[in-house]
């Protein structure tokens, strides 16, 4: 069983919706259909990397998805991505190292960003540049 599949199974039911991390909801709508699954390991990145992340996107309505370029089938449209912004080298390799050490099996690397996801009916064990 993967890490990501055991934490899933420890893990509470979804929190009520005010509780939810704002960091993550749609620039468009203001929705927040992130993954829980996927904001608490945010939250264990944040706390095995020295601090808060500034998260660049996490849930995106299509809307929203379409205006920025996102893929049709970006994982952001399920609440299963988030994009963390990186520019520099140290902060980039902590979050990548945290990131395996976790568990995120998806991982894109990005001049400006880091993108996660957990999206399990996607290729799995894949790192790649844009």
């Amino acid at each position: 069983m993967s890490h990501i599949s055991q934490m899933a199974k420890d893990l509470s039911p979804l929190p009520p919706a005010d509780t939810r991390d704002a960091r993550f909801a749609c620039h468009c709508c203001g929705v927040n259909w992130i993954d829980h699954r996927l904001e608490h390991l945010v939250e264990q990145l944040e706390i095995r990397t020295g601090g808060a992340l500034v998260i660049t996107s996490g849930y995106r309505c299509k809307k929203h998805n379409k205006k920025v370029g996102g893929s049709p089938t970006s994982s952001h449209l399920g609440g299963l991505a988030v994009d963390i912004a990186c520019e520099a080298s140290p902060l980039r390799f902590r979050i990548l190292q945290t990131a395996v050490i976790l568990g995120f099996a998806r991982i894109g690397i990005y001049k400006n960003f880091i993108h996660l996801d957990i999206d399990r009916a996607k290729a799995q064990e894949v790192i790649w540049y844009g």
